[in-house]
C-alpha cells in the first residue's frame, strides 16, 4: 500500500484545487485513469505544481481531484497550457459534472 503524505504549506502562497467531478459509476475508473494519466504526462514537469491526489468515491458517483500549486498564479499559467485544456476537456467529456474549487489549507493533521 502506497502511503500518501499531503505537502499543505498554511502560511505561504500555495493553493490548492478541489475538484468534484461526478460521474457515472460505469465511467469511474475510466476517469480516474485519464486524471492520473493527464497528472503524470501533463502536470509532473511543471514548475508550480507540487502534488495530485486523486480520490474514488465508494458509491462510483464522485472523484475527487485534491491538486496542490506552488500559488495561484502558477495555477494560472498552467491552465493556459494547450496541453492542460486539452486534459480539462478530456475529463469534463467523461464527467457527467464537475465542481473546481481553488482554496488555501488552514490546518493540516497528521497521526
Amino acid at each position: 500500500m502506497a502511503t500518501t503524505t499531503i505537502a499543505a504549506d498554511t502560511d505561504g502562497e500555495q493553493v490548492t484545487l478541489v475538484n468534484v467531478f461526478t460521474v457515472a459509476p460505469e465511467r469511474q475508473a475510466e476517469l480516474v485513469d485519464a486524471l492520473d494519466r493527464a497528472t503524470r504526462e501533463v502536470f509532473v514537469d511543471d514548475p508550480g505544481f507540487v502534488s495530485a491526489n486523486l480520490h474514488a468515491s465508494l458509491d462510483g458517483t464522485r472523484v475527487i481531484n485534491y491538486a496542490q500549486w506552488t500559488s495561484r498564479e502558477a495555477y494560472g499559467t498552467a491552465l493556459s497550457r494547450p496541453e492542460v485544456r486539452e486534459h480539462i476537456g478530456e475529463a469534463a467529456a467523461l464527467a457527467l459534472s464537475y465542481d473546481p474549487t481553488l482554496v488555501r489549507v488552514r490546518a493540516v493533521h497528521h497521526v
